[in-house]
Parts: structure tokens; sequence; C-alpha cells
């Protein structure tokens, strides 16, 4: 079996002022930095064989880190990117909704529908990720894989992989630095587990702290 730990970056500069950022390569914040720093020690006893991420700013660090803390070399993919929202990248979520209150409407509620000029599509990411994991899947047979990627990236991914409605997209979350673990048996679609999702008991030290 192949087990395959989707890891979503750290804090960025962006996510503290709640702004979209799709490609735009933003830096992590002091947090961030802090979070993946964490995360990489959760990570220390999981004999991990290798490390990709995407090329965006936020990721990479994240993946540095974690590469660090194992010992292991990392390696850059761009397929593993953002999901591109054109228009929107830059903008707060409050902005979002009121320039583009039709197009936010469909994104939320129905986001197989959601076709944003100038951005991608929820599918066409789907289809990036699925394709991009399938690989690494065939060239990694029976190792342990991290994936350190985005938030929409990862769901969409994980809605692909599991054959999920894709109008379920916004039932569930991935959060700053959190670990999403998928087991892949011999039978690569019908003999998925997935082991944990969203997992982000690694960051209650930071937490406690600002109680």
């Amino acid at each position: 079996m192949t087990i395959v730990y989707f890891v979503r970056h750290g804090e960025s500069e962006w996510n503290q002022h709640n702004k979209v950022q799709g490609k735009k390569d933003i830096e992590l914040s002091p947090k961030g930095l802090e979070q993946a720093m964490l995360l990489a020690k959760r990570l220390k006893g999981e004999k991990i064989d290798c490390i990709y991420t995407s090329t965006l700013k936020r990721a990479k660090r994240t993946a540095e880190v974690i590469s660090n803390e194992l010992g292991i070399d990392l390696i850059e993919v761009d397929k593993y990117q953002e999901i591109g929202l054109g228009p929107w990248e830059g903008l707060t979520v409050d902005e979002i909704k009121l320039q583009y209150a039709e197009h936010y409407k469909t994104y939320k509620e129905e986001p197989v529908k959601f076709m944003l000029p100038g951005a991608e599509t929820i599918l066409e990411v789907a289809d990036r990720l699925y394709f991009g994991i399938k690989e690494l899947i065939k060239l990694h047979e029976g190792k342990k894989i991290i994936i350190v990627s985005h938030a929409t990236a990862i769901k969409a991914a994980i809605i692909k992989i599991l054959d999920i409605d894709i109008n379920k997209y916004n039932r569930f979350r991935i959060d700053n630095a959190s670990l999403t673990v998928l087991t892949f048996n011999d039978d690569y679609i019908g003999g998925v587990v997935v082991n944990t999702i969203n997992d982000t008991c690694h960051l209650k030290p930071i937490s406690s702290e600002s109680i």
C-alpha cells in the first residue's frame, strides 16, 4: 500500500487578512512558520520516503521546514499549486461577495457550475491534482509520500479520488498546516481509505497560547 500525506501550507500573510490568494505568491506569516515547525515535528516519526510541494512560496516554505526536520530532499511541482482565481486574487471575501455576488453564490452553492472569467474551475483543479497523484503512486508504490499543497487543491483532489459529488466541495474544511492522510491499496480507486482529514492536533501549543 502507498500512503499519501496531504499537507496544507501554514498561515500566510494574506490568510491573516482573509484575502483570496489563488496563484499569487504570498509568504508565510510568522505564525505560519511556527505552524510548519509543529507539523514537521508531528511528521518526524512517520518514516516518510519523499516530499513533493507546490512551487508557490507559502507551500514551498512549509515544505522546506518539513524537509529540514526529516532530512529528506523536496521536489517542486507546478501541478500541486492552488486554484487560479483570476480577478478574485488579492480581494477579501467581503469584497468578492460585493463585487461578484452571483459568481460567489454559485461557488458556494453549486461549485460544479462555477466558471469565473480568468479563473480555473473546480473540476479542472480536481483533474490536475488527481492525475498528478496517480503518477506519484505509480512512481513510489508502497512508499509514504508528502504533498504540500493548498486548501482548494487538496479538497478537489479528495473529492475526485473518492468519487464524491463536486457539489459537496464546501462540506468540509482544510485548515492551515493541517494533515490529511489517505492510504491507496492495489486498486487505486476502489482501494482508497481515508485515515484522517484536516487533522490539526499538532497545532495545540499555538492554540493554547491564544486562550
